[in-house]
């Protein structure tokens, strides 16, 4: 299983093996001694097997962006509300 974490790990951190074309990244496979089917889960570019593999049933993710999370959140303007200028109070002048 180290195998293929050190081989995804190596991969993160190389952009040529990022872009590998498909008989390059089996024979970087084959030479990082990943498991057949996990190497095919990465050549397929399969994420679910490959994840369901490496973690069965333990998976978590971040969402990134700028959608929020809930739209109750009380700093998110309402939809429906229209947006009012910044108007000076005239008691401060």
């Amino acid at each position: 299983m180290s195998d293929v974490i050190d081989f995804l790990e190596r991969m993160g951190g190389d952009a040529t093996l990022r872009a590998a074309g498909t008989a390059e990244l089996a024979r970087e496979l084959d030479e990082a001694a990943v498991d057949g089917a996990l190497a095919a889960a990465i050549l397929a570019g399969d994420e679910k097997a490959l994840r369901d593999r490496v973690a069965p049933g333990t998976f978590n993710s971040i969402q990134l962006g700028d959608t929020p999370q809930n739209e109750d959140d009380s700093e998110a303007p309402a939809k429906d509300a229209p947006e009012t200028p910044d108007v000076p109070d005239p008691s401060d002048a």
